[in-house]
This record gives structure tokens, sequence and C-alpha cells, in this order.
């Protein structure tokens, strides 16, 4: 039996209604659990963080792409992985916009008084950093990773010469594209002391990022 033409036509609004409403629902819940979800990995140290997600429509951020990122942190605790994944923007790469801001925090021997990531569109990502660091804890932390043996010693034999606690000021001014999610430096460049730091600046930006 054939449905009637307008039994048809309640059946489609209401369908259309539904589909309305969760598309409406997801705009609304979506990008905050998916804040939520990236607050809590970057905590997860300790310190504070804020994220903000934009995307139209929302149920975009299911597949982890979105218009922008937002991220604000302070006090927090990041670990440095030499053996972390390196497409480290392979995510990051999905925002048309973003913009992280951390303060107040440390990432494996590095104090991060300011660091500022920064991109919109198809322009290179701005990197900016200023931070402290010492040859012992640079000492203990390259030891420790290459899993030495008497891992911390040299990092101890510099403390007790008075030279290794000394503070040594970073500087990281650059710009960098994702090479198919790898970081890659282009411009500018980082400095510990007036000595270039080498991947020090791809280590600490691959230790925020892969926390989204």
């Amino acid at each position: 039996m054939p449905i009637p033409g307008s039994l048809f036509g309640r059946i489609a609004a209401l369908a259309g209604g539904a589909l309305v409403l969760l598309l409406v629902l997801a705009q609304v819940f979506v990008p905050g659990l998916g804040e939520s979800a990236i607050e809590d990995r970057l905590t997860e140290n300790g310190g504070v963080a804020e994220v903000s997600l934009k995307a139209t429509p929302a149920v975009r951020l299911l597949w982890g792409s979105g218009d922008a990122l937002e991220i604000s942190g302070s006090g927090l605790g990041l670990e440095l992985d030499l053996e972390e994944d390196p497409r480290a923007f392979e995510d990051l790469d999905r925002f048309g916009d973003a913009q992280i801001v951390i303060t107040d925090s440390d990432a494996g021997p590095v104090r991060i008084d300011n660091f500022t990531l920064t991109q919109q569109g198809d322009d290179p990502y701005a990197l900016a950093m200023r931070g402290v660091t010492s040859l012992s804890d640079i000492a203990e932390f390259a030891a420790g990773n290459a899993e030495l043996p008497g891992s911390g010693i040299l990092g101890t034999v510099l403390d007790f010469t008075g030279v290794g606690g000394t503070d040594l000021d970073i500087d990281m001014d650059m710009k960098l594209v994702s090479d198919d999610g790898r970081i890659r430096v282009t411009e500018g460049g980082s400095e510990i002391a007036g000595v270039p730091t080498g991947p020090l600046a791809e280590l600490i930006t691959s230790a925020i990022v892969l926390r989204l």
C-alpha cells in the first residue's frame, strides 16, 4: 500500500527536524568534550590549561579537524621523549588557525617562561620561546635518554664544580612548516646562551602538540 503524500511529508519533516536537532546538539556539546580531553592531557602532571575548539559543523572535531584551536596553559609539567612520534604536527595541521601559549611551565630540563606557537591558514608556524636551563639538567636529560651507565653523574660533577647549576637563557624565534606532519625549521633558530640548541625546539614543540 503506497504511503500517502501527506504522511510521507510529515515523516520527512520529522526526520529533517531530528537531523537539525542532532547537529545543534553536536555544535553545543562536541567542542566541550574535545576541549576537556585536551586539557586533561596537558595537565596530566599538574598545572592549568584552557582550550577552545571551533568547527562548523562541530562533528568535524570527531575526526580531528576544525576551524580554529586556541590553547593557554601555565604550570604544566611536560615530558620530553626522544622516541615520540616524529609527525608531531599531523593533528595540528587539521586546523585552519592555531594559537598555543604556555607560561611558567617545565619541559624536561627546560623551564619555560613563555612559549607561543601560532599559525594562520597556509602560513608557516611562528614559534617564539624564552626560558632557562642549566648544563647539569641538560647533561642528566641527555644521559638518561641515551640510557648511558651512571645517568646523572655528569650533572652531579658539573654541580660540584660550580658550573653546572648556572642558569642559561634559552631564546627561540623561528618559522616552522609541517613536512607530512614532521616539524621542519625554515627560518630562524634557537640558542642556549648564544649557542645553537639543535633539536631542542622540535622536542619542546612536540611535547606540547602531541597532547592535542
